[in-house]
């Protein structure tokens, strides 16, 4: 994942979309998309601020509170397959993909 783009260019990009520019000469005129310099400028006219949103999210594991059913679940049997403890998982309300029960 790429990083953010400066607040330098983004101050820029706004100034001139408050200066009368549209979206697709402003794009144009920095290097960027012209959909970039729409969204910019409607973020800084709704919280008046420049700065880029936070990237990535939660990166703890879903499973951290179900690790105790999910290891009753796993000595139940030794025969079981993915999808057998995805759908457990989805019983129980927990959404989440494949790779997350995966074993290594």
């Amino acid at each position: 994942m790429g990083r953010p783009y400066s607040d330098d260019l983004r101050v820029r990009v706004v100034a001139a979309m408050e200066g009368g520019g549209n979206c697709r000469a402003v794009g144009e005129a920095f290097g960027i998309a012209p959909s970039t310099a729409g969204n910019w400028h409607r973020l800084y006219r709704r919280t008046q601020n420049y700065s880029a949103r936070t990237m990535g999210g939660d990166h703890r594991s879903k499973l951290l509170g179900h690790s105790a059913h999910v290891a009753a679940f796993l000595a139940e049997t030794n025969d079981l397959r993915l999808i057998d403890v995805h759908a457990e998982l989805a019983g129980r309300g927990v959404k989440v993909g494949y790779s997350t029960v995966q074993l290594e």
